[in-house]
């Protein structure tokens, strides 16, 4: 953080202000809520709703496209750069998060974040970021299964009815985070649902070394405790086949080896052989 940041932050009253808050991100119906809301047993944190603001806020890029506006920005005229005043307005936000908070270390879960991480680790230059990552077949049909759970509008949820936006919505979220982890290693955390789901003990003591915070049970146990598919809790959630390659057409695995194929050997949940004779049938 600048020092003129740091001067900001300053402003603050004493414990205001979360110097490291926590993003989990991922595509929708990956685990975000569940990891979460475990993380928030932890005696340090504080989970609540996703915020979707940022997403609001930031989605279209407009502070960059501020400073196209060259000698008619005041920014640019001060010589205020884009990370140093998205990192301003954060300071506010964060003040915000951290009274709801109580003064703990608050945790945000909102998935589409990880579609402009780069802008969300600017507004909070000490944030740090767990990534989970599920098997973008998984994802892809529990979407498709979304809309038998709940009556919203599919418009608004263009991944809930139409398959290859479900295939675009997976890779998209997945080559953010994933680009933003090559760029910054240290604040961001792959996460693996699968090693989640086996061994969540040996993924908690990964994940909150990662965050500097001391190791505690709670997390571990409420993961093991609680149904993975939260968002489903309460209500009667569809009973998976056990391969979703069984349950597409031609068509459909056709649609997802040319929207997320390449993406999905590259995190390793298949091989380019596999696809091919996949949708070769």
């Amino acid at each position: 953080m600048s020092r003129s940041l740091h001067a900001a932050a300053d402003l603050a009253e004493p414990g205001c202000l979360t110097p490291n808050p926590v993003f989990v991100i991922g595509s929708p119906r990956s685990g975000t809520s569940i990891l979460a809301k475990s993380l928030g047993i932890h005696s340090q944190f504080w989970s609540a709703d996703e915020t979707q603001l940022l997403w609001d806020l930031f989605q279209d890029d407009r502070v960059a496209a501020h400073y196209r506006r060259g000698d008619l920005s005041w920014l640019q005229r001060q010589g205020v750069s884009p990370r140093e005043f998205l990192a301003y307005l954060g300071l506010g936000l964060n003040v915000l998060l951290t009274e709801r908070a109580k003064g703990r270390r608050w945790i945000d879960d909102t998935p589409i974040y990880a579609l402009i991480v780069d802008r969300v680790a600017a507004l909070f230059p000490g944030a740090r970021f767990l990534h989970i990552l599920r098997d973008g077949r998984q994802v892809v049909r529990s979407m498709m299964n979304y809309l038998n759970i709940y009556q919203g509008d599919p418009a608004t949820i263009p991944w809930a009815s139409d398959f290859r936006a479900a295939c675009v919505a997976w890779r998209a979220h997945v080559e953010s985070a994933l680009g933003f982890e090559e760029d910054e290693p240290d604040r961001l955390l792959t996460v693996m649902y699968d090693r989640m789901v086996g061994d969540p003990e040996g993924q908690f003591q990964e994940i909150l070394r990662f965050l500097d915070a001391p190791l505690e049970d709670g997390p571990a146990e409420c993961f093991r405790s609680t149904r993975i598919n939260s968002s489903f809790q309460g209500k009667e959630a569809p009973r998976p086949a056990s391969e979703p390659w069984q349950e597409w057409s031609a068509e459909e695995r056709g649609i997802f080896c040319e929207e997320a194929g390449e993406i999905l050997v590259r995190t390793g949940f298949a091989e380019t052989a596999e696809l091919e004779l996949l949708t070769a049938c």
